[in-house]
């Protein structure tokens, strides 16, 4: 009972943020955010701080780590974080002035400032402020009206699917209505079109998508291919687990090494994971996040998502419990961040191991001591684990 309760304060006290898949910031200047958010019809999220801010702190430990931000962040926004006193940050305020931090901006892909907020948000004050700010652009209404008109023009054919989908509404039944209308378009149009149309890999749109993927790639950009073929396929994964259909993820993989054959491997692995997870299948579960954590064990966060899932749902497999603590110390080791350390001693913990997790933080604070850092991180927790020895 004392080492059930030792985890749980560990977890809620010591690291809240430590189960929260945050939000996915861009790595790259604005620029090349903004164009990243223009070719994938997207607005550009950024949040202009400065190093000395405590708002913006507080936001980056306790707002932007959290799950559901992530979630709703990395699916509808390029997200970016400027210090706007380094040069990026400096031409960023050139055009987009910044009186005081944090200020939160929502930019579309040409440029056009959406929605500017200014002063640090709670979780949900955050999310309503995005979903204000997707409101602001949803302009399928306008599109709608031309076309209950009767306009087909291929300009607003695009524009309306490209609007329905920015705003997470059907455009399946549209597009092929489109096409099978036989339009007098170019090809390069009718391809063009079809990579923003297919949204879904369970459909006959996805496969047009895939018979002319090098034409595609030409047209476009190897990245924006991958990137719409990805995340067709992983609505057709959530199609599959809504229905509680293996046999529909099983068809997506096929698909999925088609359409990003470097990755594939990574995704169906991550699909697989999400799929026996939720399903409760203990065996297959396991055999997925060994060939995730093989196929994409260099990356620390790979490594901690597959704790997390593990600790979330299966604590109580000894098995999985000494993989957990295999991954957590790798992605510690990996990355040194004290979230990571966190997470392994909570492992550690659960493992009746709390001498261990002890050494590991005394280790931690004297490597942080030594290099003139903020040790009160570490001495909170090492207080806490020493007062629950037996």
């Amino acid at each position: 009972m004392k080492i059930k309760w030792l985890v749980i304060v560990l977890s809620v006290i010591i690291s809240p943020t430590i189960n929260a898949q945050g939000i996915e910031f861009f790595h790259g200047t604005w620029k090349e955010a903004l164009e990243k958010a223009r070719q994938e019809n997207k607005l550009l999220f950024v949040d202009a701080f400065a190093k000395w801010c405590g708002p913006c702190k507080s936001m980056a430990k306790n707002v932007f780590t959290k799950e559901e931000v992530g979630k709703f962040f990395n699916e509808n926004f390029i997200n970016l974080k400027l210090d706007m006193e380094e040069m990026d940050g400096i031409t960023f305020g050139h055009i987009y002035p910044v009186k005081a931090y944090p200020t939160l901006f929502f930019v579309d892909g040409d440029g056009k400032l959406v929605k500017r907020m200014v002063g640090g948000q709670t979780v949900d004050g955050l999310l309503a402020l995005g979903a204000d700010a997707l409101k602001n652009i949803d302009r399928s209404d306008k599109y709608e009206k031309q076309y209950l008109e009767g306009d087909r023009s291929y300009q607003l054919l695009y524009d309306y699917v490209s609007a329905l989908n920015a705003a997470g509404k059907p455009s399946l039944k549209i597009s092929n209505d489109y096409l099978n209308s036989n339009p007098n378009i170019t090809e390069d149009q009718r391809l063009t079109f079809l990579l923003e149309a297919a949204t879904e890999a369970d459909s006959k749109l996805f496969d047009q998508v895939l018979e002319n993927k090098n034409k595609i790639i030409l047209l476009t950009s190897s990245e924006l291919f991958e990137t719409k073929t990805k995340a067709a396929c992983n609505k057709t994964v959530d199609k599959a687990i809504e229905f509680e259909m293996e046999s529909l993820m099983t068809e997506t993989f096929d698909k999925a090494k088609k359409a990003f054959p470097s990755d594939a491997d990574i995704f169906v692995a991550e699909a697989k994971m999400k799929y026996f997870k939720i399903f409760k299948n203990e065996d297959k579960f396991m055999d997925a996040y060994r060939v995730l954590a093989k196929k994409g064990g260099k990356d620390p966060k790979t490594l901690k998502k597959i704790t997390n899932d593990i600790l979330s749902t299966y604590a109580s497999n000894k098995k999985m419990m000494n993989d957990a603590a295999e991954y957590a110390e790798k992605a510690y080791k990996m990355d040194m961040e004290f979230e990571s350390l966190t997470l392994y001693c909570r492992v550690l913990v659960l493992n009746n191991d709390l001498e261990k997790a002890i050494s590991m933080v005394e280790k931690a604070k004297n490597i942080a001591a030594k290099l003139g850092q903020d040790t009160t991180n570490y001495d909170g927790m090492l207080r806490f684990l020493n007062s629950k020895k037996a």
